[in-house]
């Protein structure tokens, strides 16, 4: 069980689990996340039981991925904070040791001395000789590393889970307003069917409420658009179709969706039955095609005649068709695509900590690498490397060591 609890701890179990996160993010950023069961169906046909299975279609909300992520803190916790009071405590090092680890005459003593002034530690003078003490702070490097991964880890979970996630859908040309003023502008919107694969995306512009600007930027599956505290991501798209209607001389043009009933008096127009975005016309008779992906490349209106209040036939319609209904004249348009966009809001903080978690572990990491702490007591028998991270300034204490003659006690 101890030997259990210590690899639990150590530094082999935590780069483990880093290499565990970090396959795992790379399958997450791979494949396209939160979509429609459909959407892998079509795009990964021969694999998309597996991504189902292994949950690879919302993997970072996975129950492994969390899983990982809480054993990542742990063994971060157990790596560092828990040892965390050795480093504020007093150290008892700090006096000379009553014998030399090295014995050295007095010339290679006088040789040590002058290669650790060379180094410019610092020389604190105790009964018997002195201590030599270089980086000091070089000790909290580890810790900091350690303390900076975690948080990173923590704000980063925080980043991915707390965000507030909004799905709307707009059309070409119009706006969505967030809560906090944001608008949201949609400036186009287009589906490219390439043999091989569909490709759809959006130009969007952000405007945040003190009237600054993303600019306008194109935003497909997995390249969001990032401004501020938000993401505007490429989610799924749809298909609407349009009618004007025209009565002396005024026209109005509205998005139509099946079950709508468009009428000015309530008693004469026409019930929308659905749109198809296709057909297939085979010894003069016509089919309908109910389903496809990416454009309407045939567009059929299906609708049926209101008079006086009363149901009339069932009609087709094709896009500039008309039909003339007491004062009335509805024109059939070209639908229109427009996109379904995932709209996700971290709050600024969030951010900023993230940030500063970071900067810590950078600290760390530089005080690591570039503050190896030193610490030798120097006394008339010899010396003593009491700590000594610098692996240079130990080969030259081994040289001299060697030169003079020097045994260890």
């Amino acid at each position: 069980m101890k030997k259990a609890m210590q690899f639990f701890r150590s530094m082999k179990f935590g780069l483990i689990l880093l290499g565990i996160i970090a396959l795992i993010s790379l399958a997450g950023s791979l494949i396209p996340q939160g979509e429609s069961p459909m959407t892998y169906v079509r795009a990964y046909p021969k694999f998309y039981s597996a991504i189902f299975f292994l949950q690879l279609d919302h993997v970072f909300t996975s129950w492994y991925f969390i899983a990982a992520v809480v054993l990542l803190c742990l063994n971060l916790i157990g790596c560092s904070l828990i040892r965390a009071g050795r480093l504020f405590r007093k150290e008892d090092a700090v006096r000379m040791p009553e014998t030399a680890a090295v014995k050295l005459d007095s010339e290679g003593i006088s040789e040590v001395r002058s290669l650790l002034e060379k180094e410019h530690c610092r020389n604190d003078v105790q009964p018997g000789g002195s201590v030599y003490v270089k980086n000091e702070f070089g000790r909290y490097g580890s810790f900091l590393t350690h303390l900076g991964i975690l948080l990173t880890v923590i704000f980063f979970a925080a980043a991915m889970y707390m965000p507030v996630i909004i799905d709307r859908t707009c059309m070409p040309g119009e706006s969505l307003t967030m809560d906090d003023g944001t608008v949201i502008h949609v400036e186009d919107f287009s589906i490219l069917n390439d043999e091989d694969r569909l490709d759809y995306a959006s130009v969007v512009n952000v405007t945040a409420p003190d009237g600054s600007e993303s600019g306008a930027e194109r935003v497909s599956v997995n390249h969001p658009l990032k401004f501020k505290e938000y993401k505007v991501y490429q989610q799924t798209y749809g298909t609407k179709g349009r009618i004007t209607i025209d009565r002396n001389g005024h026209s109005d043009t509205f998005y139509i969706d099946a079950g709508d009933f468009l009428s000015a008096d309530g008693a004469n127009g026409i019930l929308i039955d659905n749109l198809y975005p296709d057909y297939i016309e085979e010894d003069g008779r016509l089919s309908l095609v109910t389903s496809t992906s990416g454009r309407y490349e045939h567009p059929v209106y299906v609708y049926t005649t209101v008079i006086d209040g009363q149901q009339q036939e069932v009609m087709l319609a094709f896009p500039h068709d008309s039909s003339d209904i007491a004062d009335f004249t509805f024109t059939f348009e070209d639908p229109v695509e427009y996109p379904g966009l995932r709209i996700k809001k971290t709050p600024g903080m969030i951010n900023a900590l993230l940030l500063i978690a970071v900067i810590i572990m950078t600290a760390g990491l530089a005080l690591a690498l570039f503050c190896q702490p030193v610490k030798i007591a120097v006394g008339n028998d010899g010396y003593t490397e009491l700590s000594n991270r610098n692996e240079g300034l130990h080969i030259e204490l081994e040289k001299i060591r060697k030169k003079y003659g020097g045994n260890h006690a």
